[in-house]
């Protein structure tokens, strides 16, 4: 993939003990593992050359041993990991849009009403009461409906409230990820409800008092591992 998207609070959230240098590096390897949709490769002499950084080798160990996780198949990068899968399954979307025709088109038979929102012996009396379309109420609507939060804003609702709070974001992203941001058979009005009710069952299993040694990386690997899998699970389910 040669776009993604980057967010610059988050970066910076996370980065902002890095020297300029560092961060260079670690850009640079962001790059590289969007673009190739591959890990690091654990003998690293290849990426070295490719990204002319054969003066800052040791600098890339370190940003190696910080951000990523060695595997068999070479250095992950659970964020990036998932951003490649939910890229594909977006794609798979569109490709099966297409088959069947693209979106529906919309009648162009129908009309739009106009609403008036007062009282009708009241409207006799004030001339210059707003008319409102159907279609702007639908927009409306549509402005207030549910939004996806960001991994940041996860980590801020548990923070403070679970012993493991980034991990359990980490969980709590991958899972509703997964199936649609649905509760049940029905869609997610708000995270953040469904955020207590997370932090409540955990609360009850006992899972909050349980103390992982995995590092933050480790961690989060293990996330975009189990939502990667998901993901490829459901392409094969699929055909």
């Amino acid at each position: 993939m040669h776009y993604y998207s980057f967010n610059i609070g988050d970066f910076s959230l996370h980065t902002n003990h890095l020297s300029l240098e560092e961060e260079a590096v670690y850009r640079k390897l962001l790059d590289f593992y969007y673009d190739t949709e591959l890990p690091i490769p654990i003998k690293t002499e290849r990426v070295i050359r490719r990204l002319r950084l054969g003066s800052y080798q040791d600098i890339l160990d370190v940003i190696l041993h910080e951000f990523f996780v060695k595997e068999a198949d070479g250095w992950h990068n659970y964020r990036a990991d998932i951003e490649i899968a939910d890229y594909h399954a977006k794609g798979k979307t569109a490709r099966e849009n297409g088959r069947k025709g693209g979106r529906p088109k919309k009648n162009s038979d129908s009309k739009t009403q106009s609403v008036i929102l007062a009282n009708p012996d009241e409207t006799q009396t004030k001339p210059k009461q707003e008319l409102v379309t159907i279609n702007q109420e639908l927009v409306t609507i549509k402005k207030k409906g549910f939004i996806k939060p960001t991994i940041t804003e996860l980590e801020d609702a548990f923070a403070g409230k679970v012993s493991n709070s980034s991990h359990q974001a980490g969980l709590f992203l991958c899972h509703y990820e997964s199936n649609g941001w649905r509760v049940g058979k029905n869609p997610m009005k708000s995270w953040r409800h469904a955020v207590k009710n997370w932090i409540s069952r955990s609360d009850t299993n006992g899972s909050n008092n349980r103390v992982t040694k995995k590092t933050r990386g480790e961690r989060f690997n293990d996330i975009g591992r189990e939502y990667v899998a998901r993901i490829q699970a459901a392409s094969t389910s699929d055909g």
